[in-house]
């Protein structure tokens, strides 16, 4: 019997409304032959604006187009595409896994399609996941709560965070609730997800109990970000006199509502703003990707050369996100950060983030996953930019990257987790 791999294997990969899992899925999909035989699935906020240039966005056809079986390409030379589905119930994935009869179906998250912001009630992704077994399919998620989620109690929880973006009546009820179950009562922990692998984008957590793990690096989103930031860096010599080095700011809604509860809605605005300013006096040229209730108070108060975007499809934020001379963030662990380490491009940090301030045992595990313990730069968002400063802090992050990618890179590709999965998985039941 011919031994299965990669490139035989059908995946389903289905997506979260969280756009750094989006990130996450184009990471692990991004030039691999087993994405020749996927298709992709995606909520609604995340399905209009990201179709196109999550299967053509810079560096990801390209990239493909050089891994995938030639008997793939389109006669015009085009590259090959992953085909994209939306789904809004349990009946749309279903109906996808009877079309497309997957091997493995991906999850990114199992934990973040049935909360409390999710497209799944709990029920319909433990339905979800007794038709996917029933069918022989091998089920792998991705875990933002690094194996913490099953033991995870409330007396390891800051319920204020907890509560973050509800109204006044709404975080009273539920820290009712909350204080009503005591302390030991377990609040994250998913019982159907609990038997199904899980899967990290750097390595593999210290901990997690009986809970089967994997992890994977994808080298192409180092290639892909040297070519991108070749051709970005073509234009800005062209342009030097008309285009600025970008900076970037990139605040997620989860980042928006933990700053809000800690320092209050207009003290914040006002931190964000004389940043921009700063940036400016910098002589750079500043982008903010944040929410639009913040955008709103701010886009008559900065110049135009200032880029204020709400929404940004996968591709272009890429295109910010590496050719951008720094990026700073309001979380320790935003996905998009692990393409600008694994590139050796500097990062700043404003805060530890929603998910380090909520989950307390969160940041060390964290930090000592991802990067091996190493502490990233962090600034106090009150003072001007010292360009000198950050450019020493910039040059000192160097060598504790290459440490880190090189960490990452023992990992297995993609590809080869792939083939791993199909050599132990379950075979599928035949249709």
């Amino acid at each position: 019997m011919t031994t299965r791999t990669s490139r035989d294997a059908r995946s389903l990969i289905v997506v979260s409304r969280d756009y750094g899992e989006l990130g996450f899925a184009t990471s692990f999909l991004r030039g691999q032959a087993f994405a020749s035989r996927a298709a992709i699935m995606l909520p609604d906020n995340l399905f209009a604006s990201n179709t196109t240039s999550f299967l053509r966005g810079p560096g990801f056809a390209s990239q493909a187009a050089t891994v995938l079986p030639g008997d793939l390409s389109a006669d015009n030379g085009a590259s090959p595409t992953i085909p994209a589905f939306q789904f809004r119930t349990l009946r749309d994935i279903l109906d996808l896994v009877n079309t497309h009869k997957p091997d493995l179906v991906f999850l990114f998250s199992g934990y973040l399609l049935s909360n409390q912001r999710g497209v799944l009630s709990p029920e319909s992704l433990d339905a979800l996941l007794r038709y996917l077994r029933e069918r022989g399919c091998r089920v792998i998620t991705s875990d933002p709560f690094l194996g913490l989620a099953p033991q995870l109690t409330l007396a390891q929880i800051d319920t204020r965070m907890l509560t973050s973006g509800q109204t006044l009546w709404e975080r009273w009820r539920m820290r009712l609730v909350l204080r009503l179950q005591g302390p030991r009562t377990k609040v994250v922990g998913v019982r159907s997800l609990e038997d199904v692998t899980h899967l990290y984008p750097t390595s593999i957590p210290p901990r997690g109990g009986n809970v089967p793990m994997v992890s994977f690096f994808n080298p192409n989103i180092v290639r892909a970000a040297a070519e991108l930031r070749a051709a970005r860096d073509a234009l800005l010599q062209a342009d030097a006199d008309k285009l600025p080095p970008r900076w970037l700011f990139v605040v997620s809604s989860t980042d928006l509502e933990c700053q809000h509860r800690l320092v209050g809605r207009r003290k914040f605005r006002g931190k964000v703003l004389r940043l921009l300013w700063h940036a400016l006096a910098a002589g750079r040229r500043p982008t903010l990707i944040a929410p639009a209730s913040i955008l709103d108070g701010l886009s008559s108060k900065v110049p135009d050369l200032v880029e204020l975007l709400s929404s940004c499809p996968l591709a272009e934020f890429e295109e910010r996100l590496l050719e951008a001379e720094y990026v700073f963030y309001w979380n320790a662990f935003s996905f998009s950060q692990l393409s600008r380490l694994a590139n050796e491009l500097p990062v700043f940090l404003f805060d530890r983030g929603h998910l380090a301030r909520t989950v307390k045992p969160y940041y060390e595990i964290a930090r000592s996953c991802h990067y091996g313990a190493w502490e990233p730069p962090y600034l106090d968002q009150t003072h001007p930019f010292d360009l000198r400063e950050l450019a020493e802090l910039a040059a000192r992050q160097k060598p504790a990257m290459r440490m880190i990618r090189e960490r990452w890179q023992s990992s297995p590709t993609p590809d080869q987790l792939v083939d791993q999965l199909m050599g132990t998985g379950v075979k599928p039941a035949p249709a």
